[in-house]
Protein backbone atom coordinates (compact mmCIF):
# COMPACT_ATOMS: atom_id res chain seq x y z
CA UNK A 1 0.00 0.00 0.00
CA UNK A 2 1.56 3.63 -1.13
CA UNK A 3 2.17 6.09 1.93
CA UNK A 4 1.64 9.39 -0.62
CA UNK A 5 -1.54 11.43 0.75
CA UNK A 6 -3.55 10.23 -1.75
CA UNK A 7 -3.57 6.64 -0.31
CA UNK A 8 -4.96 8.02 2.78
CA UNK A 9 -7.67 9.87 1.01
CA UNK A 10 -8.57 6.64 -0.76
CA UNK A 11 -8.76 4.65 2.59
CA UNK A 12 -10.30 7.19 4.30
CA UNK A 13 -13.33 7.31 1.56
CA UNK A 14 -13.34 3.61 1.22
CA UNK A 15 -14.00 3.73 4.96
CA UNK A 16 -13.06 -0.30 5.75
CA UNK A 17 -12.28 -0.73 9.01
CA UNK A 18 -10.03 -3.93 7.72
CA UNK A 19 -7.80 -0.67 7.14
CA UNK A 20 -7.05 0.70 10.02
CA UNK A 21 -4.16 -1.66 11.72
CA UNK A 22 -2.09 0.23 8.78
CA UNK A 23 -3.36 3.58 9.69
CA UNK A 24 -2.07 3.29 13.07
CA UNK A 25 1.14 1.74 11.55
CA UNK A 26 1.76 5.31 9.74
CA UNK A 27 0.99 7.18 12.64
CA UNK A 28 4.46 6.51 13.24
CA UNK A 29 5.81 8.59 10.56
CA UNK A 30 5.38 12.25 11.74
CA UNK A 31 4.65 13.52 8.38
CA UNK A 32 2.37 11.00 8.28
CA UNK A 33 0.76 10.87 11.40
CA UNK A 34 -1.93 13.55 11.22
CA UNK A 35 -3.42 12.58 7.95
CA UNK A 36 -3.85 9.15 9.22
CA UNK A 37 -4.92 10.34 12.06
CA UNK A 38 -7.65 12.35 10.61
CA UNK A 39 -8.12 8.72 8.02
CA UNK A 40 -9.04 6.88 11.60
CA UNK A 41 -11.19 9.07 12.92
CA UNK A 42 -13.46 9.30 8.97
CA UNK A 43 -13.58 5.80 9.86
CA UNK A 44 -14.31 5.05 13.76
CA UNK A 45 -15.87 8.44 14.49
CA UNK A 46 -13.18 9.06 17.14
CA UNK A 47 -12.22 12.70 18.11
CA UNK A 48 -8.90 12.05 18.76
CA UNK A 49 -8.49 14.89 20.81
CA UNK A 50 -11.48 15.07 22.64
CA UNK A 51 -10.94 11.50 23.34
CA UNK A 52 -7.11 12.28 24.60
CA UNK A 53 -5.43 10.17 21.97
CA UNK A 54 -3.55 12.81 21.05
CA UNK A 55 0.93 13.03 21.37
CA UNK A 56 3.61 16.17 21.29
CA UNK A 57 4.55 16.28 17.36
CA UNK A 58 8.59 15.72 17.26
CA UNK A 59 10.67 18.74 18.68
CA UNK A 60 12.50 18.34 15.33
CA UNK A 61 9.55 17.95 12.86
CA UNK A 62 8.59 21.05 10.57
CA UNK A 63 5.01 21.24 8.80
CA UNK A 64 4.52 24.13 6.37
CA UNK A 65 7.04 27.08 5.75
CA UNK A 66 9.95 27.74 7.78
CA UNK A 67 11.46 31.02 8.86
CA UNK A 68 13.98 30.61 6.45
CA UNK A 69 13.82 33.39 3.66
CA UNK A 70 15.72 30.94 1.24
CA UNK A 71 13.18 28.37 1.48
CA UNK A 72 11.57 28.63 -1.28
CA UNK A 73 7.78 26.45 -0.24
CA UNK A 74 5.35 28.85 1.52
CA UNK A 75 2.65 26.68 1.11
CA UNK A 76 1.04 26.23 4.37
CA UNK A 77 0.22 23.02 6.20
CA UNK A 78 -3.06 21.68 4.96
CA UNK A 79 -3.41 19.42 8.31
CA UNK A 80 -2.35 22.25 10.57
CA UNK A 81 -4.98 21.88 12.22
CA UNK A 82 -5.37 18.08 12.69
CA UNK A 83 -4.27 16.92 16.28
CA UNK A 84 -1.15 14.86 16.77
CA UNK A 85 -2.21 11.38 17.32
CA UNK A 86 -0.60 8.79 19.70
CA UNK A 87 -0.09 5.42 17.97
CA UNK A 88 0.21 3.60 20.91
CA UNK A 89 -3.14 5.16 22.43
CA UNK A 90 -5.18 4.72 19.54
CA UNK A 91 -4.34 1.23 19.22
CA UNK A 92 -5.20 0.58 22.52
CA UNK A 93 -8.23 1.99 21.80
CA UNK A 94 -8.83 0.27 18.33
CA UNK A 95 -8.17 -3.09 20.46
CA UNK A 96 -11.22 -2.52 23.11
CA UNK A 97 -13.43 -1.41 19.57
CA UNK A 98 -12.25 -3.30 16.90
CA UNK A 99 -15.10 -5.58 17.59
CA UNK A 100 -17.74 -2.96 17.11
CA UNK A 101 -16.80 -2.63 13.20
CA UNK A 102 -17.12 -5.28 10.60
CA UNK A 103 -14.41 -5.90 7.77
CA UNK A 104 -16.06 -4.94 4.51
CA UNK A 105 -18.60 -2.84 6.00
CA UNK A 106 -17.63 0.95 4.70
CA UNK A 107 -17.96 3.19 7.86
CA UNK A 108 -18.68 7.19 7.74
CA UNK A 109 -17.75 8.51 11.54
CA UNK A 110 -17.96 5.43 13.19
CA UNK A 111 -21.01 4.27 11.27
CA UNK A 112 -22.10 2.48 8.32
CA UNK A 113 -22.33 4.34 5.43
CA UNK A 114 -25.98 5.40 4.22
CA UNK A 115 -27.90 7.70 3.08
CA UNK A 116 -29.44 9.11 6.84
CA UNK A 117 -25.32 8.49 7.94
CA UNK A 118 -24.15 10.85 4.95
CA UNK A 119 -27.29 13.71 5.81
CA UNK A 120 -26.56 13.59 9.21
CA UNK A 121 -23.15 14.16 8.55
CA UNK A 122 -23.68 16.72 5.72
CA UNK A 123 -25.76 19.01 8.54
CA UNK A 124 -23.57 18.52 11.31
CA UNK A 125 -20.14 17.42 10.39
CA UNK A 126 -16.62 19.64 10.37
CA UNK A 127 -15.07 20.98 6.78
CA UNK A 128 -13.90 17.63 5.52
CA UNK A 129 -16.11 15.05 6.81
CA UNK A 130 -18.71 16.87 4.96
CA UNK A 131 -16.97 17.01 2.12
CA UNK A 132 -16.86 12.91 2.60
CA UNK A 133 -20.54 12.85 2.65
CA UNK A 134 -21.22 14.57 0.03
CA UNK A 135 -18.69 12.42 -2.12
CA UNK A 136 -20.43 9.34 -1.28
CA UNK A 137 -23.56 11.11 -2.92
CA UNK A 138 -21.83 11.58 -6.35
CA UNK A 139 -19.22 8.83 -6.73
CA UNK A 140 -20.69 7.86 -9.69
CA UNK A 141 -21.96 10.18 -12.34
CA UNK A 142 -23.97 7.71 -14.15
CA UNK A 143 -26.27 7.51 -10.58
CA UNK A 144 -24.12 4.76 -9.03
CA UNK A 145 -24.23 5.50 -5.88
CA UNK A 146 -22.60 2.95 -2.98
CA UNK A 147 -25.27 3.92 -0.54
Amino acid sequence: MGTEPGSYYRRRHIGDPIYVPWLIKQMEVPKLAKIAGESFSFITGTDIAYEDLDGELPKDFAAGPTENPEDEDVAMDSDEDLPHPNPLLIDRWWKQHQNNFLPGVRYLLGKPISENQCQMVLRSGKQRQRQAAALEFGVDAAGNSPI
